[in-house]
């Protein structure tokens, strides 16, 4: 285990400075390989993304990235793997980014279009922008400044296939090889919420699906009044309104890992056959989003102890539960707050906001879960741009929230890798790398 409150050492600092000063010459350079990222379309589904891994590819051989390569299952779906430093005793610490996005959707609601990059107002445009193509291009160009000081260690970047669609061609693909294992790493999903940069994600949360499917009598809807009968919609919606007021899942409390499960009811909903048919068959689908600690089995059994209390005060209710096939189990991961990783990201975070930042818990599910069960440790989203902007029309991310990642990357990077996670540099008027850059042209 690395100390975490080692004297500052002067190579250190000097590293964070020259990593600095190389970002501040190449900001704009930054910003328009964001644009080149999200005006490369990957939406996925289909999923197909060559052509976005070129794009990267490009810069990341221009930018001095070594032992590039194509890492893939399938053709269609390269991962793209890229090392800068490379001292053979020095540890390996990961960053990842996925590449694909969620298709744009009704394009009628975008009032730009999904892949024209637009800048506006210091916001970049376009789908993709904030999950998570600018923090993408926020690790690539960090990656590069960290070249440039000769850091003692490697640090590894991992650009992701499929996270959109379950990370078969991705993450979870590549957390299986073992030319893959590092001591760490940080996946720059976008922890921002009303504000940005809200938290450090020591944690995310999983995903579990399950049916609910109600039974009841299917017969000629003119004889609902004459013979006995079992309404099978109205009984689910009698359930349904149940599980909304009293269903709560039981789950371990972490203090140092916030947050909770949440549980999604009626995320799918069916029942019934036609007019004229009396509804023999109802059901809906549930998603909760669990948080470490909470397994299958428990939850799986919380939910059918809650059914049968249900069915216990009415006879006439034929209710179960089971889990979905493929979605039933995406599990939740979470990083030790005491980890030397986050120990480091905070302190670079501190450093370039100019204030602290918290630990939290990421609500979504994340590739973290991947390399956490792959026997790595991970800060599974930490990174510019707010999950309240991801898939829906008019994606952006805020330009300066980007450059600030790439400092804030950079100085992760060296502080893990030098084992100084708690060195800063002298402290001026202004949060570390100031002054301000100049900015890119905006476009219109």
């Amino acid at each position: 285990m690395r100390r975490l409150t080692p004297r500052s050492r002067p190579r250190d600092i000097v590293r964070e400075r020259a990593a600095l000063k190389a970002l501040a010459a190449c900001e704009p350079e930054l910003i328009e390989f964001a644009r080149e990222l999200v005006a490369t379309p990957s939406p996925n589904p289909p999923g197909d993304e060559r052509r976005v891994v070129e794009t990267a590819r490009e810069t990341m051989a221009r930018l001095g990235y070594t032992a590039l390569r194509s890492v893939g299952m399938d053709a269609s779906r390269p991962n793209l793997v890229g090392d800068v430093g490379g001292t053979a005793a020095g540890p390996v610490l990961m960053f990842n980014g996925h590449l694909d996005t969620k298709p744009a959707g009704e394009i009628s609601e975008w009032t730009t279009r999904p892949h024209d990059p637009v800048i506006r107002d210091g916001r970049l445009y376009g789908l993709g922008s904030t999950d998570m193509k600018g923090p993408v291009a926020a690790m690539v160009y960090a990656g590069a400044a960290v070249a440039q000081t000769e850091p003692p260690g490697t640090l590894r970047l991992a650009l992701s296939a499929d996270e959109e669609a379950g990370s078969r061609f991705g993450a979870r693909f590549l957390a299986g090889l073992p030319e893959m294992a590092a001591d760490a790493v940080l996946v720059g999903e976008p922890t921002g919420m009303q504000m940005p940069w809200a938290y450090v994600g020591v944690a995310n949360r999983g995903i579990a699906c399950f049916r609910v499917s109600v039974h009841g009598t299917q017969m000629h809807s003119s004889l609902s009044d004459q013979v006995p009968s079992v309404n099978a919609s109205v009984k689910l919606g009698q359930v349904l309104s149940r599980m909304a007021s009293e269903f709560r899942p039981r789950y371990p409390h972490n203090s140092k890992v916030p947050g909770g499960p949440t549980v999604n009811l009626g995320v799918t909903l069916n029942g019934g056959v036609f007019f004229g048919i009396y509804p023999g068959y109802a059901e809906f689908g549930i998603d909760v989003r669990t948080v470490p600690g909470m397994t299958l089995t428990g939850l799986h059994a919380d939910l059918t102890a809650f059914l049968e209390k249900v069915r216990d005060q009415d006879p006439q209710l034929d209710v179960s539960v089971e889990p979905v096939p493929d979605l039933a189990w995406h599990p939740p991961s979470a990083i030790d707050p005491e980890h030397p990783l986050v120990a480091a990201a905070a302190s670079a975070a501190r450093d370039v906001l100019g204030r602290e930042v918290p630990l939290g818990t990421m609500p979504a599910f994340t590739d973290g879960s991947h390399w956490n069960h792959a026997g790595m440790a991970c800060i599974p989203a930490f990174g510019p741009g707010s999950l309240l902007q991801a898939h829906q029309p008019n994606e952006f991310v805020v330009v300066e929230d980007v450059i600030m990642a790439a400092r804030i990357y950079a100085l992760t990077a060296l502080r893990y890798l030098g084992g100084d996670q708690t060195a800063a540099l002298t402290r001026t008027s202004r949060p570390a790398g100031r002054p301000r850059p100049a900015r890119p042209r905006e476009a219109r």
